[in-house]
């Protein structure tokens, strides 16, 4: 039976007092009516699926399943918009060789009622059993509206470096911060560098662009190797916040990097920074010529920004391979037409303003979905990432509007080794996702025909509500624009996608039959791939609501409770910066997702761009581990493997001896058959610094001495190494300590 027919008339944009370093939308949303079915899913999946991904809640060492951080009055976004606010340390901080392993929380909160002005940039340090060390704030003596951090760590030391923006100065604009603690002096937290201004507004990038009001913010941090020696470079950006002349946000940015090491931290060094400005960006910025949604990754030496030109309709990324020195630019046009579809009356869904006029149809990328992150896969070869795309039609796109309603998200990808990009449809999906071909929303089985209609003849498009934010006052605006994030983290062949969804939230709102229970209800989602992001599972849901503990279809519940949040209401997803894997024995495939999340207090946002849509009562910032199944094993990055499996007896590695060493270590290994062996020794990057046995051995015990010497016989720096013994089918790898 056809259910009743929804309404929904979208508000136009609304300026909010008190948020005037939120992100702005580049268009305005179309005033236009639209229909929803209740019903979301149709039974026309004639395709091989994946199933949902299993999970479990790791406890912390206090056996809770979440830890508490800090409690907060700011509601809104409190880990940053891109870029990563969890991150593990390496198991050794050197150079005094102190046990580290623990992880840095990067967030912003307000300790008052006064959020406006007393929000602070927050930091968690956490043990390696996940329970909380200390919370604190910055060093700054003045206060006003510090946030929007990012954090990294470095590889070697272990210390973390740490970035926001806020009012500093005189002249009252905002300049981005950035300190660091010298866990790596201790073996523990608490030694914080007094912070130093790392983009200063608008003196530093005034010369680059020839504008005097320059405010690059919301900064994000990342490490990175160096051409230096004994050296990592640290690479920052901002986005301009200011509008440009035709009063729109293009959003071009200011880039930075800096070459340290440990002395450099230990001497509290400001750092010597390298500033640049992309003219692409720049173009689009003050000539109102476009809008660029991006982020930036760091690996090794290789430094990409990645996103989309949505005014050019193109996706983009700018790759570096030497340190980020020079980068080139690389876009695909992303525009599909797509054919305007028939009511059941053969006349057509869509109509230009006239309402005589046909709309000419486009699937296009989105101004919306800009809060995301990306992660290097397949040996670095590869970025994939997650956003929305829209379907508009042609006379919006030339007017400077567009449809917020009917959006869907896709994991796009590009390919480093040939310069393309491609997606895949991740909600809603059609009959194949993998196609390189956006899903037609009214023509998921792909037959040529609308799939079904509501009672009065109207095309029935089902939607995806890609957000934990729905409110009838501010509307899909907002609950799009400004409240949706879309998170990714992978460990190579591995990778997480996550988002909010509130699709029963939103049936909850209107009041239908069956969704009483959601009111105020987000639901977290994942999908995971194993093939390095071609394909990806049907997505789990996950949510804090008791009376979804069974499976009632006729509910619409799905049985999808995590009793883990119970009294919660978890929003604002963060991941760490990568997947670690628990175990890669045959069949028991598992690695650990870091999360933060904010536990709201009251459903809405009272600060931010929803302003007023909640209590001013806070919440608490927490974090948790879960434990992921995966189909297929972990495949290492540092060479390429044909076959995964183990032919078990063939070969044995043994742990070196002594372990940590210096200046050599002894490396046993025994074969139960003749085989080519190799033996090679990776960084904790996964480049190979050496081979030590490559050559056909006969049945025995063997061993390898290695002296600490790369493949130029040069000695390298202390620090967790991997050695790895392949003898025919047979792959095992084991973790050395090097302590200079």
């Amino acid at each position: 039976m056809k259910k009743s027919i929804i309404l929904l008339f979208l508000c136009l944009i609304v300026v909010y007092l008190g948020a005037d370093e939120i992100l702005q939308p580049a268009q305005q949303s179309k005033n236009f009516e639209f229909k929803e079915k209740i019903d979301s899913k149709i039974s026309i999946q004639n395709r091989e699926q994946d199933p949902p991904p299993n999970y479990f809640f790791i406890l912390n060492g206090d056996d809770d399943p979440t830890t508490y951080l800090y409690d907060s009055y700011y509601d809104y976004m409190p880990f940053s918009y891109n870029g990563h606010n969890i991150r593990l340390q390496p198991e050794i901080s050197l150079p005094y060789g102190y046990p580290a392993g623990g992880f840095y929380i990067s967030y912003m909160c307000s300790e008052t009622s006064a959020v406006e002005m007393d929000r602070r940039a927050w930091n968690s340090y956490l043990n390696p059993d996940a329970t909380l060390v200390i919370s604190s704030g910055t060093n700054h003596y003045t206060v006003i509206r510090e946030g929007f951090t990012s954090v990294d760590i470095d590889p070697y030391t272990g210390d973390p470096l740490f970035v926001w923006h806020s009012v500093v100065e005189d002249d009252n604009s905002y300049d981005c911060s950035m300190t660091y603690d010298n866990f790596h002096l201790t073996g523990g937290t608490g030694y914080w560098k007094q912070p130093f201004i790392v983009i200063d507004n608008p003196e530093v990038s005034e010369e680059l662009t020839g504008h005097d009001d320059n405010e690059f913010i919301w900064p994000i941090v990342m490490i990175g190797d160096s051409p230096l020696e004994d050296h990592r470079r640290v690479h920052i950006y901002g986005n301009n916040y200011t509008s440009n002349p035709g009063g729109g946000w293009g959003y071009n940015t200011l880039y930075g990097y800096a070459d340290f090491n440990a002395d450099s931290l230990l001497y509290e060094s400001e750092f010597d920074w390298t500033y640049r400005t992309f003219p692409y960006f720049d173009d689009m910025h003050y000539n109102d010529t476009g809008r660029s949604n991006k982020d930036m990754l760091v690996k090794d030496n290789k430094v990409a920004f990645f996103g989309s030109f949505t005014d050019g309709d193109s996706l983009f990324c700018m790759y570096s391979d030497d340190y980020g020195e020079n980068f080139t630019l690389y876009s695909q046009e992303w525009l599909y037409p797509v054919e305007n579809p028939l009511k059941e009356d053969g006349t057509p869904q869509f109509y230009d303003n006239d309402e005589i006029t046909p709309s000419v149809m486009f699937f296009t990328l989105s101004y919306d979905g800009s809060h995301f992150n990306g992660a290097f896969t397949d040996n670095d070869t590869k970025i994939v990432w997650m956003t929305l795309i829209n379907l508009n039609n042609l006379e919006n796109m030339d007017t400077g509007y567009y449809m917020p309603a009917y959006q869907w998200p896709k994991i796009f990808m590009f390919d480093i080794d040939t310069g393309t990009f491609s997606f895949y449809d991740m909600d809603i999906q059609g009959a194949d996702p993998a196609d390189d071909q956006p899903m037609i929303p009214w023509d998921l089985d792909e037959d040529g025909e609308v799939d079904e209609y509501y009672s009065d003849g109207s095309v029935y498009i089902p939607l995806s509500m890609s957000s934990w934010f729905y409110n009838t006052d501010q509307g899909y605006q907002d609950a799009f624009f400004h409240e949706s994030a879309f998170r990714m983290v992978a460990n190579e062949n591995l990778i997480v996608a996550g988002w909010h969804d509130c699709k029963k939230l939103y049936h909850a709102y209107f009041g239908e039959e069956g969704y009483d229970g959601w009111m105020k209800q987000p639901e977290l989602v994942f999908s995971i791939s194993d093939d390095y992001g071609e394909t990806w599972s049907d997505p789990r849901y996950i949510n804090a609501n008791p009376n979804d503990d069974v499976i009632d279809e006729e509910n619409h519940y799905d049985g999808n409770y995590a009793p883990e949040f119970e009294d919660m209401l978890p929003v604002y997803l963060a991941f760490g910066g990568e997947l670690e894997v628990l175990s890669n024995e045959p069949g028991n495939y598992h690695a650990k997702l870091h999360i933060g999340f904010f536990d709201d207090n009251d459903y809405g946002g009272a600060a931010g761009p929803c302003e007023g849509a909640g209590q001013l009562n806070g919440g608490k910032l927490r974090y948790a581990a879960l434990d992921i199944e995966f189909q297929e094993p972990w495949i290492p990055g540092f060479e390429s493997i044909d076959d995964n499996t183990v032919a078990p007896g063939i070969a044995y590695l043994g742990q070196n001896f002594p372990n940590p060493f210096n200046p050599e270590t002894t490396i046993q290994y025994n074969l139960k058959v003749p085989a080519d062996v190799k033996i090679n020794i990776y960084n904790i990057r996964g480049q190979k610094v050496k081979t030590l046995v490559n050559e056909h051995k006969k049945a025995g015990d063997h061993f390898v001495i290695w002296n600490g010497k790369d493949i130029n016989n040069k000695s390298v720096s202390s620090g967790l190494y991997f050695y790895t013994l392949s003898a025919d089918k047979s792959k095992t790898t084991k973790k050395m300590i090097l302590l200079r």
